[in-house]
């Protein structure tokens, strides 16, 4: 709708997966990094924390596409649902071909264990990205991956024996505490990692990288405006997307040469990320 008015070739900040707007600043491609060596190397399990809206996501799906492409292991992914351990367990047994009853969680357990001990030669190791695992924290709802992670079979390969799964969590910083408190299954977690907001500076280079991907530039935005992003964004691209977007759609509809401060803080009361009432007087309307 703003594209042709700010010289733009399609929409920069939409949340949508595109590998034209991956923004990998330094915590990015060291999270990537990190739990893509676990699970190429084989490693039992990770976590990754973070506030909403951080990239967490971002991250996971990044792993699973690159150890797909490059290692070709299998790859599953699924988002927690709370007290869904059930389902989560079928969906992953349906995922690998498993087959026998799972009408209550023991009985789909114990179908992982009979393949694995008695049909080994029907598996492969298998790369299993959990998002939104902070669910999971309730209703010992981490069982699940405390029994998946304890699981083996017999590499034909290598006649050797090797973890099933290598599990990735990805959620909330409350997922970690959960972790924690679960001696066994904290055991196996040989990367935690914590995926902070992004600076000031680094907020106005992912703005910098979406506009550019789409054929503009960083000038759409006065530095005020940028200053007013990364303080209403909170550093988190999720917010800086949605800003953004709304920024520049209201610079349209006004006009405007550039996007400014106000505009940035009419977006932000537009969109419900701060209330109206918390701006200053100039800040209630953009020009």
């Amino acid at each position: 709708m703003y594209s042709k008015y700010w010289n733009l070739k399609d929409n920069p900040f939409l949340n949508v997966v595109d590998p034209r707007f991956l923004f990998t600043g330094e915590q990015y491609e060291e999270a990537i990094a990190r739990f893509t060596f676990l699970a190429e190397s084989g490693r039992l399990a990770g976590a990754l924390v973070g506030p909403y809206g951080v990239g967490k996501s971002t991250v996971l799906r990044h792993v699973a596409s690159a150890i797909e492409l490059h290692h070709r292991l299998p790859v599953i992914r699924m988002d927690a649902i709370p007290g869904g351990q059930l389902p989560m367990a079928r969906q992953i047994l349906a995922a690998m071909n498993i087959d026998g009853p799972a009408d209550s969680l023991p009985e789909a357990l114990m179908n992982f264990w009979h393949a694995a001990e008695h049909h080994p030669e029907s598996l492969v190791r298998t790369l299993l990205c959990i998002d939104e695992a902070h669910y999971l924290a309730a209703d010992n709802g981490l069982y699940l991956i405390h029994y998946l992670t304890n699981l083996r079979f017999l590499n034909r390969r290598s006649q050797t024996e090797q973890p099933l799964f290598t599990v990735i969590l990805a959620g909330s910083p409350g997922l970690l505490p959960a972790i924690q408190a679960e001696t066994s299954l904290s055991q196996r977690m040989q990367i935690v990692f914590d995926l902070s907001p992004l600076t000031r500076e680094q907020t106005t280079g992912y703005i910098q990288h979406h506009m550019r991907a789409v054929g503009g530039d960083l000038w759409v935005f006065d530095q005020p405006a940028l200053d007013a992003l990364h303080l209403h964004s909170e550093g988190l691209p999720r917010k800086i997307n949605l800003l953004c977007d709304t920024s520049l759609m209201l610079g349209f509809a006004a006009q405007a040469r550039q996007v400014t401060a106000p505009i940035v803080a009419q977006a932000a009361t537009d969109t419900g990320l701060v209330p109206r009432h918390t701006l200053p007087p100039t800040a209630q309307a953009a020009p």
